[in-house]
């Protein structure tokens, strides 16, 4: 047998029926509508000495369709964030298609499983590719004689051209992503005036520092909505953090031993742990280490240590952020913070999530970034920002910036 996955944003069980119908007349058809899932079997029959060829496509879509992953509250969405993470840990030859794919594949509404047995023949690889040109969509696939733009697994685009596979690889230069209207967020009418209050006024700070708006993203959570993480989280992701950056900077393992010891620290994150116990690191871990200043930054600031966060053109001051965390004792510190309201928390967010949309707008489309603002800062506060408000109930390594 030989099989990939279809992915794609419409809902349309019934142009692949029509499909396969147009492309094998002479198939047994076997049709089962189960609402969300369906499935369709195609089944030729031999000759007297040929061998019976069946085609089996199953089906299943999203119990909310959307053109965004805010809520895996289905099994197809839950699929779909774990195909991000996948995407954004490889590396990529292209980033801007790299990237611009990630938000097609947020936008997926059904999956679409083509087995065909006992292998891809040439009348079912001419349906697989109308299938998927049809419904605008892509696909997963291990290599075979059909998908053999990669050695490994990859995924191609709808005229089945390499997107990108496990090494990076990517032989286009451009991946189109169109969603339907009806899957865009509520009407306005739908928001209540504080989220619209809080659109506008981050809209308004956007303009007024020259960072490129867009009108047309959603509104942050309602405050009633949202569940902060309990304090006593906060202070152990902020100690957390503190020892990863300064193992980015090299400080002395036995130093950091007596540190973690001395401030009672047991709540590294799995990628946390690893950077705190390896004898050394690589460029790559010792930048996303030490970029965690950044994150320590927001939190203590959430935490009611700094009064402000400064506008994100500049790092932090990282010897004061230190000071804040490393010089009382555990006790003294754990006194003196206080989370910082919902509206307060929210109202970053908000502001840091449009300037992250207009971070990724400009490195898909190769320009600089507008209003002099730091990417990699932008980026390591709205992570911060989003484990702060339990976006998707998220642990601290699997945290999404989705824009």
């Amino acid at each position: 047998m030989e099989n990939c996955t279809i992915y794609s944003h419409q809902l349309d069980f019934e142009k692949v029926v029509q499909i396969v119908k147009a492309g094998l007349p002479k198939a047994r058809i076997e049709y089962n509508d189960g609402g969300l899932h369906k499935s369709l079997i195609a089944t030729i029959k031999g000759g007297l000495f040929g061998k019976t060829k069946t085609l089996k496509i199953n089906y299943r879509q999203r119990e909310n369709p959307s053109y965004k992953l805010e809520q895996a509250d289905c099994a197809l969405s839950q699929n779909l964030v774990g195909m991000v993470n996948f995407i954004q840990s490889l590396p990529a030859d292209n980033e801007a298609v790299r990237d611009k794919f990630l938000y097609k594949v947020m936008s997926v509404n059904c999956e679409i499983p083509f087995m065909a047995e006992p292998a891809m023949t040439p009348e079912f690889e001419s349906v697989l590719r109308k299938i998927v040109h049809k419904l605008d969509g892509f696909v997963f696939a291990q290599p075979n004689r059909v998908f053999n733009r990669s050695n490994g697994q990859h995924f191609v685009d709808k005229n089945l051209e390499l997107i990108l596979d496990t090494q990076g690889h990517c032989d286009i230069q451009d991946i189109e992503v169109n969603v339907n209207a009806k899957y865009h967020d509520p009407p306005r009418a739908e928001y209540t005036a504080e989220q619209l209050e809080r659109k506008a006024k981050s809209e308004a700070f956007l303009e007024t520092n020259g960072i490129k708006v867009n009108k047309n993203l959603p509104c942050s959570p309602a405050a009633a909505t949202i569940d902060l993480r309990a304090l006593e989280a906060v202070i152990d992701r902020a100690y957390a953090l503190l020892i990863t950056a300064v193992k980015g900077e090299g400080i002395e393992q036995e130093h950091l031993n007596r540190a973690v010891a001395d401030k009672k620290i047991d709540s590294f994150s799995p990628k946390e742990n690893y950077i705190y116990r390896a004898t050394s690191l690589d460029e790559r871990e010792r930048a996303y280490a030490t970029w965690r200043y950044e994150s320590l930054y927001t939190m203590l600031w959430a935490l009611g240590k700094m009064d402000e966060l400064k506008y994100p053109n500049e790092i932090c001051e990282v010897q004061t952020v230190v000071g804040k965390i490393f010089h009382p004792s555990r006790a003294e510190f754990e006194s003196s913070v206080a989370l910082r309201s919902k509206s307060e928390i929210l109202d970053e967010l908000d502001r840091t999530f449009r300037m992250n949309w207009a971070c990724v707008d400009a490195r898909i489309k190769g320009q600089a970034v507008s209003g002099n603002i730091n990417p990699a800062i932008i980026y390591e506060r709205h992570y911060s920002l989003n484990w702060l408000t339990n976006y998707q109930d998220q642990d601290w390594d699997d945290v999404q910036t989705n824009t």
